[in-house]
């Protein structure tokens, strides 16, 4: 395992891939970018961290050696760290987060002013500065503030804002019941925010750095939850990742709701409120579910794909004046004026719309169109690549289907195989030599034989030499 270094940001096993002086020599790279950037000789950065055991050490070692005002927002949620970069005016902003690997694991996010991730060209930017900084000096005159308490009631008054204030009256005439598992990550601080709109919450690895199940909220993950919302009496329940970036939802019957239907009741619910639907676009990555597109098109709304990143979803939804956005295949939507895929304000919304439908949420479920989106993960050699893709593009090329690709050679290639069912393929970026395969289907039969299709053509182009 060697360090992670892509557009989502810098990731490695700390102590092992990921040393104090590598974060260090990673801010001060930044450090030097932002001040480029912003033609400014001393800039102010807003830092915070997610619970992992490393975190702290790693926001210690790089407050006191790098050269810059620093405002330290503690432990806090990504979305929170993100939004506290807009209300202190900050120049950006790093994120102490491996996200969703595991507490051994740490990592960096790098923000722009406006609390987004940087670009992919920003990133690529900075690895690269990183990689040729040789020198760097320390320098004592600096302020560091504290301000977790600030940020932390500032982004909870920003969440509630963009609900509403009579939705948020609405989820407190509910009495709705959930409970939640932040896992012992940042998204502990949930339980107060939705207690807060009303909710009645019962909280499940509320400790701080106390890891009791994978830190990736999956249905195998999430599963024990079953018998917590039956012995609570409650509607479902929210799994957080560490930096609750991400929220899972597992309804009463023990099934996970795939995010690609969490992002399709919230554009329909933000789309049937619009004046001008028409006028909207809705953002997603190219391996959202065609079920987004299938609600967006009911609306007479436009759709974009993009290749998969946060920052390239915030970047286009910016471009489009989109009111909102995100990638299906994992909980957390983007909702103007955010900046970033939030699990807290997702998690509100939903709240929100089963208050004002006055339906539960199983029950908005079934009334969607149903899709069958299956995912894989498969293990290559990454120095086959570029053949494994050809290989392929010329396969279902043969089979007359249309293809679409972001991002170049390395971006996802998508098959069209019909009018609501599609192919999907992609290295991943954050974890090495693994390949990423999606089938999507309005036929279970269909989505479940493309993807046997699809590993047998992989394993195929892999094998190749």
């Amino acid at each position: 395992m060697a360090l992670v270094e892509s557009f989502s940001g810098i990731r490695g096993i700390y102590g092992k891939d990921l040393t104090e002086s590598i974060a260090i020599k990673y801010a001060y790279a930044y450090t030097t970018f932002l001040r480029k950037k912003t033609k400014k000789s001393n800039v102010t950065i807003v830092i915070g961290t997610d619970t992992r055991p490393s975190g702290l050490r790693m926001r210690d070692a790089v407050v006191w050696i790098v050269d810059s005002n620093f405002i330290d927002v503690g432990i806090l949620p990504t979305p929170a760290i993100e939004f506290a970069v807009r209300h202190f005016n900050a120049d950006g902003g790093i994120i102490i987060t491996a996200s969703h690997n595991e507490p051994y694991w740490n990592g960096f996010k790098f923000l722009n002013s406006d609390g987004s991730i940087l670009t992919e060209k920003d990133m690529n930017s900075l690895i690269n500065s990183f990689k040729s900084l040789k020198n760097f000096h320390k320098i004592q005159d600096r302020k560091i503030l504290e301000k977790n308490s600030e940020a932390l009631n500032k982004y909870a008054e920003f969440i509630f804002e963009i609900i509403g204030r009579q939705n948020i009256e609405n989820i407190k005439k509910s009495k709705q019941r959930i409970v939640i598992d932040p896992n012992g990550g940042a998204g502990i601080v949930a339980e107060n925010i939705l207690e807060q709109a009303g909710l009645n919450v019962i909280g499940v690895n509320m400790n701080y750095g106390q890891f009791s199940r994978l830190v990736e909220p999956t249905e195998d993950s999430l599963i024990y939850l079953k018998n917590v919302i039956d012995e609570g009496n409650a509607n479902f329940a929210a799994g957080f990742d560490c930096d609750a970036d991400r929220v899972e939802i597992l309804l009463d019957n023990g099934m996970l709701l795939s995010g690609n239907y969490i992002l399709a009741v919230i554009a329909d619910d933000i789309l049937s409120s619009s004046k001008n639907p028409q006028n909207q676009t809705i953002v997603v990555n190219d391996a959202t579910s065609s079920i987004v597109r299938h609600i967006v098109r009911k609306h007479g709304a436009k759709i974009k794909e993009v290749e998969v990143g946060e920052a390239n979803v915030v970047k286009e939804m910016l471009k489009s004046k989109s009111i909102v956005g995100g990638e299906g295949s994992s909980g957390g939507v983007i909702i103007q004026p955010s900046k970033c895929r939030d699990g807290i304000l997702t998690l509100l919304k939903v709240l929100s719309i089963i208050a004002n439908r006055k339906k539960k949420l199983d029950e908005l479920i079934e009334e969607m169109p149903k899709y069958y989106y299956l995912k894989k993960k498969v293990e290559f050699n990454s120095s086959k690549h570029n053949s494994v893709k050809k290989f392929i593009r010329n396969y279902y090329s043969k089979k007359g289907f249309k293809m679409q690709e972001t991002g170049g050679i390395k971006g996802g290639l998508k098959i069209l195989t019909g009018k609501n069912s599609f192919v999907w393929f992609r290295a991943s970026k954050t974890e090495s030599n693994i390949f990423r395969v999606i089938c999507d289907s309005d036929n279970k039969d269909e989505a479940e034989t493309l993807m046997k299709e699809a590993v047998e053509l992989f394993k195929k182009a892999n094998e190749q030499k």
